[in-house]
């Protein structure tokens, strides 16, 4: 039994499909994503099998002559099995945020677990020869569990682009149970155009639907993805540049205001000198050298910030333990620092990375001003995705309730808001302090 037009479909589709195989292996040198790999692999094994079972078609070979070959009995099953496994493959990699959930992750760990399953009962009952006919369905049955799985997660949750992923699975499990119908069909004695001459018509069909949907969507998705990249440019150069008005509001306001406190401290020293007070000059003086001193400190931190090569955690925490030892030492206090190993090279933006060095540096220049305390302590650790900062002492303590908030306390809340992160105080009478920052890692 044939049909021209199937035959030409069939000619056409295996052109189509070594082509693709070709493309897919393109795209995963150009993007290196490894479910392009993996599914050029299926492809390139699916070609392999539709040759095999389509000899007079493709080397106008009897088609009988091959299928009662024993090569053909021992090489077909296998291609079977490794095809469906590449599939698997694919829809673990592709949809790998779907695959990694509780339920879904238990479905692909069985199927593809069956794989190897089947190749050793294969290798058992060829050993036996056994017919091995029912490998063939279960292999079939076994990769459509998962894509159906796929299909009502994205049903549920509709991602984007997921409409058109959702009908090139659905062609996919059509085509391959209505292949297994005309096989089942024909071991039954129905003879028919489809089950005598075509039995693969459909499994190609729905091969070749779900390669044209999934192409369609990922083009629509990389198409949408560089539409995301130009607006996140756009968003990026938004934050610079509030970024630099915000550095040019603090350089005008607290230098400026440093600077004229100096300019007028300078005019009062000349009115002294004419008076001949010394006291008074000697307080002015000691005035405009603290205030230099604090701009030029001020002006340091601000360089030091937005450098981008101190943007790592490790170099944060450097920072921070320099300027807590040198605050403790005119106390003399013990200074602490504990950072966990892995976190050390986290890399934080530039905002975060000043907000928390502000705050950190609020927290210990409070610990060795006001806790009469002997050690101070800062603490950088992670827990479940929340990073942490800590800075404790062992002094006298407060009541947390009755305490007042000065501008200090009220400027690290600030900064925590804007970082979106949690302010924490714990301290007891004669039981130190301990001031910490929470903020999920991101």
């Amino acid at each position: 039994m044939q049909s021209r037009t199937i035959e030409l479909f069939y000619l056409f589709f295996q052109g189509i499909l070594c082509f693709q195989v070709i493309l897919f292996l393109i795209l995963y040198f150009i993007t290196r994503r490894n479910y392009l790999l993996i599914y050029s692999l299926f492809l390139l094994s699916a070609a392999a099998y539709f040759f095999i079972n389509a000899p007079a078609t493709f080397f106008n070979i009897p088609e009988d002559e091959v299928w009662n070959s024993s090569w053909y009995n021992n090489f077909n099953t296998p291609v079977i099995i490794i095809m469906n496994f590449l599939y698997l493959l694919f829809l673990r990699f592709f949809y790998i945020d779907i695959a990694a959930e509780k339920k879904s992750l238990a479905v692909f760990r069985i199927a593809l677990w069956s794989v190897p399953v089947l190749i050793i009962i294969f290798v058992v009952l060829a050993s036996l020869k056994v017919n091995r006919q029912i490998i063939f369905y279960i292999v079939n049955l076994i990769s459509i569990f998962p894509a159906v799985t796929v299909i009502l997660h994205i049903s549920k949750h509709q991602y984007p682009f997921s409409k058109l992923l959702v009908w090139g699975l659905i062609c996919y499990i059509t085509g391959t149970l209505l292949t297994l119908l005309m096989n089942i069909l024909r071991n039954y004695g129905a003879e028919h155009l489809l089950t005598y001459g075509y039995p693969l018509l459909f499994i190609r069909l729905g091969i070749l639907s779900d390669m044209i949907f999934l192409l369609v969507a990922m083009l629509q998705k990389w198409h949408w993805q560089e539409k995301q990249l130009v607006l996140e440019k756009i968003q990026s150069q938004l934050a610079v540049e509030q970024f630099r008005n915000k550095i040019s509001a603090e350089l005008h306001d607290d230098i400026g205001s440093t600077l004229s406190g100096i300019a007028m401290y300078s005019h009062l020293t000349k009115e002294q000198l004419k008076l001949d007070d010394k006291r008074g000059i000697e307080n002015s003086l000691d005035i405009m050298e603290q205030s230099s001193v604090q701009m030029v400190n001020k002006l340091y931190d601000i360089v030091w910030l937005n450098n981008p090569q101190q943007d790592s955690l490790q170099k944060l925490t450097d920072k921070l333990e320099e300027y807590a030892r040198q605050m403790a030492s005119a106390k003399n206090m013990e200074v602490k620092i504990e950072v966990y190993e892995r976190m050390a090279e986290l890399s934080l933006p530039v905002e975060q990375r000043r907000n928390i060095y502000l705050f950190c540096k609020e927290a210990i220049n409070n610990a060795v001003k006001y806790s009469n305390g002997t050690a101070l302590e800062l603490v950088i650790k992670e827990t479940n995705g929340i990073l942490e900062f800590s800075v404790s002492d062992n002094g006298k303590g407060f009541d947390t309730l009755t305490v007042k908030r000065g501008n200090g306390l009220d400027n690290m809340q600030r900064r925590a808001d804007e970082m979106g992160a949690k302010l924490f105080l714990e301290s007891k009478k004669d039981e130190g302090a301990r001031l910490s920052l929470q903020m999920k890692i991101t």
